[in-house]
């Protein structure tokens, strides 16, 4: 009769264990659900701020002056003397550094996870690419003076954006870009003269 009672004492034990654990791996399921919805709103957060930030009026026109200006300021000797200036030198005058700025802070983001990089460089591969090619002799003139890696993250933008690219398929060339632009946009101007208005 003991053993009866004791058998059934440890089948009892074993009843409220079981239920015990299935209990548990349900909290933790419950509990790891609600980490991943916090860990995506906060991607969402970070994501759109940084998607905000590329859309700044700021930012799209220091964009436009690396793209459309930079070289002819580089051909002016009072720009490059100021670009050894690093930090120093005017943002108004060397919007480059604004770029600069904004994609090495997006890139610590991306390098630390606290962004997907998927989510920028579906939107902004182009701008990412763009902007780096066009800047390299730059970053490279703001390493040698101040004698430090600058913009390191940036440097690991472009690497990742690249890596993206590839993966998905996805070839930017700058080059052909620019010359298809400038030949759809010649095409107004020798309408315009076509037509007598200027």
């Amino acid at each position: 009769m003991w053993e009866a009672l004791a058998s059934i004492g440890s089948i009892s034990s074993a009843i409220v264990i079981a239920v015990t654990v299935i209990f548990a791996a349900r909290q933790v399921r419950v509990t790891v659900d609600q980490l991943e919805q916090v860990r995506k709103a906060t991607q969402f957060d970070a994501a759109r701020t940084v998607l905000l930030e590329m859309a700044d009026p700021a930012f799209v026109d220091a964009y436009r002056f690396v793209f459309h200006d930079l070289d002819r300021m580089l051909a002016n000797d009072s720009f490059r003397r100021e670009v050894a200036l690093i930090g120093l030198a005017d943002d108004r005058v060397h919007k480059e550094l604004v770029v600069l700025r904004a994609f090495d802070r997006i890139g610590t983001y991306v390098r630390f996870g606290l962004v997907d990089g998927e989510i920028i460089y579906s939107s902004y591969a182009n701008r990412v690419v763009h902007c780096y090619e066009r800047l390299r002799e730059m970053i490279a003139v703001y390493r040698h003076v101040s004698g430090t890696p600058m913009f390191p993250n940036f440097d690991f933008l472009y690497d990742d954006c690249q890596r993206w690219l590839a993966a998905n398929g996805i070839v930017i060339d700058i080059g052909s870009a620019t010359k298809r632009i400038a030949e759809y946009q010649s095409q107004f101007s020798a309408q315009q003269s076509a037509t007598g208005a200027g």
